[in-house]
């Protein structure tokens, strides 16, 4: 099949009462440290985390919530949020009504990534979201037998994503949760069909602490016209999220691991200053364990505001990121969503 321009993309890159749950004297002077920390790292911009192979759809590792990824994509201990239904479908077992978020990412050379996302629960235990990905490198993409100034001919490229999630709360402690994914992409004369699943877990080891665990794409496959079929690596992710309500402020760590990515820590921490204020950032590391040939340790990181317009019970939330450019090294891209959370 025809190569594309951006290939090198492919990474390198009525409120309802909350269970009760006993909560332990706890320390949080790490989590001011780790905001003053990250919030420093994002004002020196380092080289664009450049390892791993040729992944399908991967255009979602950019990941998608304006928050979640503005702390550097340390997510998996998150609840309370459409988000979840991304980085652990369990955490959609913290939502307290109707949730909606669209989202889009200003890639450069002509590139458009949009997310559409919604979720919500049913009597307090089942849970349920959906989010739509559409992602196109642009219409101009070049094709070449070999190596000529002008191009044999020009092809478009459309790619389209569908998770649908769901989740449980077993217990006030235990949750559980998966994704089940679609994938479609249209490349010039070629078409591709892809599925897959994603499954997680959260424990609560108190009101405001929660450790998580997922498995992305335990077997994923996209299959194209020409019978050539692409399996998505695994990737295990392990994290806790921490949340101190006199500080206003959180702090996320994960770590996850893949065969074509090797080990990537993650952290990430959020402060609010006031109630319709939130200072956000983040970074991960790259080149850990694996990537390209002669690639050294890499630092990537990110950061974000928003803003919080309360409507009675209700709330409308617009946030900015700005993170990594996973094609043109040492360049940024923005980020903008919307969230609604109705309750």
């Amino acid at each position: 099949m025809p190569q594309r321009k951006s290939e090198n993309f492919l990474f390198n890159m009525g409120k309802r009462p909350t269970p009760k749950i006993s909560e332990p004297i706890q320390n949080s002077a790490w989590v001011i440290g780790l905001v003053s920390f990250v919030l420093l790292l994002t004002a020196s911009m380092v080289q664009a985390d450049q390892q791993g192979g040729q992944r399908p759809a991967a255009y979602l590792q950019y990941g998608f919530g304006g928050p979640q990824v503005a702390m550097g994509g340390a997510a998996v201990g998150t609840r309370n949020d459409v988000a979840c239904g991304y980085w652990n479908p369990a955490g959609l077992s913290g939502l307290r009504g109707l949730q909606v978020e669209a989202q889009d990412i200003l890639l450069p050379l002509n590139q458009q990534l949009y997310f559409l996302s919604f979720a919500n629960g049913y009597q307090d235990k089942f849970f349920y979201g959906v989010t739509g990905a559409f992602y196109t490198p642009g219409g101009d993409l070049e094709a070449r037998v070999g190596p000529t100034l002008q191009p044999d001919s020009l092809f478009n490229d459309t790619e389209l994503a569908i998770l649908t999630s769901v989740a449980v709360r077993v217990s006030p402690r235990w949750s559980i949760g998966a994704n089940f994914k679609i994938m479609t992409q249209n490349i010039g004369n070629y078409t591709g069909f892809g599925f897959g699943e994603d499954l997680g877990v959260q424990y609560r080891f108190t009101k405001h602490t929660t450790f998580g665990f997922m498995a992305q794409d335990p077997y994923s496959v996209f299959t194209y016209t020409n019978s050539n079929s692409l399996i998505f690596p695994v990737t295990l992710k392990a994290g806790i999220s921490e949340h101190d309500e006199k500080l206003s402020a959180k702090g996320n760590f994960d770590l996850e691991w893949s065969s074509d990515l090797g080990f990537r820590p993650r952290f990430g921490a959020e402060w609010r200053p006031a109630e319709v204020f939130a200072i956000r950032g983040g970074f991960w590391l790259g080149n850990l364990t694996s990537g390209a040939p002669g690639g050294g340790l890499t630092l990537n990181p990110t950061c974000g505001l928003g803003i919080i317009v309360p409507m009675g019970d209700s709330l409308l939330e617009f946030d900015y990121t700005l993170l990594p450019d996973r094609i043109i090294s040492g360049g940024l891209l923005h980020q903008v969503s919307m969230t609604g959370k109705f309750l």
